[in-house]
C-alpha cells in the first residue's frame, strides 16, 4: 500500500516486513525491489542449503553402500585364497593376509585419509592380483597359450 503524508511530503511504501520511507518515491521503488531482491536470496539460500544437506546424506550413503561392498569383496577375495590357494608364495601368502587384514580393520568414519586407507586397499588388490598371474598352477604345462 502506498500512503501519502500531506504535512511532510513523503510516501510510505508498507509491506508485512518493514516500512520504507523516501522523499522521492522512485528511490522508494528501487529501495523495495533491493528489499525483496536481498530477502528472496537469502530465502533461496537457506532452502538450498537444506536441500543440498539432504542431496548429499543421500549421495553419502549410496556412495558409502558401494564403498562397503567392495572392501567386502577384496575380504572375502583375501578369505578364500588364504582357505583354498594350494602352495602359495610366501610373498603371496603375505599379500594376502595384509589385505585381509587392512579390510577387517577399516571403519567408515569420516577421517582425512579415508581415501587413502582406500585407495591402499584396491592397490593391495591389485598387487595380490598381479601375484596370482605370475604363480604357476598345477595344470599349467610348459607350452605357451595356444589362440584361436
Amino acid at each position: 500500500a502506498v500512503v501519502s503524508t500531506q504535512s511532510t511530503g513523503h510516501y510510505y511504501i508498507t509491506n508485512n516486513l518493514r516500512m520504507l520511507a523516501s522523499s522521492d518515491f522512485l528511490d522508494d521503488i528501487a529501495h523495495i525491489e533491493k528489499h525483496y531482491y536481498n530477502t528472496g536470496y537469502s530465502a533461496g539460500w537457506e532452502e538450498g542449503k537444506k536441500e543440498g544437506e539432504k542431496e548429499g546424506r543421500v549421495l553419502g550413503y549410496k556412495q558409502g553402500a558401494l564403498v562397503a561392498k567392495e572392501i567386502q569383496s577384496f575380504a572375502s577375495f583375501a578369505a578364500t585364497l588364504i582357505a583354498n590357494l594350494l602352495n602359495p608364495s610366501s610373498r603371496l601368502k603375505r599379500a594376502l593376509h595384509s589385505l585381509h587384514e587392512m579390510c577387517s580393520g577399516f571403519t567408515m568414519e569420516n577421517t582425512e585419509d579415508l581415501v587413502e586407507r582406500f585407495n591402499a586397499i584396491k592397490a593391495k588388490h591389485k598387487q595380490v592380483c598381479s601375484l596370482l598371474s605370475k604363480q604357476k598352477t598345477a595344470t599349467e604345462t610348459s607350452t605357451p597359450d595356444l589362440s584361436f
